[in-house]
């Protein structure tokens, strides 16, 4: 099949300072907000540990990752993500979200590298536009990384 057919099945996720999109695969599930334990001496991104399913979760902040300065509120919703390392210790993380994700289905052709978007976050694997609109490809392996190194 040719790449301008070939369609990519993912999910839009929107924060309030931008639109990540992740492979629909990835995701687990979208849950409502849920108790968040805070962690002692975590990074300021990573916004506690909540139980999904008898599992704890790490919950992170992508926004704040990135540098965004506004109020976080976990009081939305949380896309709980599949982890991408096998046998890691935590199997899953919850990145919180503010709006309505939405799966899209996109040909190779609608998505074009943002060559003039600064690509500095540490959970963006690219920066992309979709039918002209910015959205960032979540690195999902660098933020399990990041929660690895956080010792919590």
């Amino acid at each position: 099949m040719d790449g301008i057919h070939e369609q990519i099945k993912c999910v839009l996720l929107t924060l309030q300072s931008e639109n990540v999109i992740v492979p629909n695969a990835a995701i687990a599930e979208i849950i409502p907000s849920r108790d968040v334990a805070e962690i002692e001496n975590a990074p300021e991104w990573l916004l506690g540990k909540m139980n999904w399913r008898g599992v704890d979760v790490p919950l992170v902040s992508f926004e704040v990752a990135g540098g965004f300065e506004g109020k976080v509120s976990t009081s939305t919703q949380i896309a709980v993500l599949y982890s991408m390392q096998k046998d890691s210790a935590y199997p899953y993380i919850g990145v919180a979200i503010s709006g309505v994700p939405h799966v899209s289905i996109f040909n190779r052709d609608q998505i074009k590298p943002d060559e003039y978007a600064e690509d500095n976050h540490p959970m963006v694997a690219q920066k992309i536009r979709v039918n002209g609109a910015a959205a960032s490809i979540l690195d999902i392996e660098a933020m399990e990384e990041m929660v690895m190194q956080a010792n919590i």
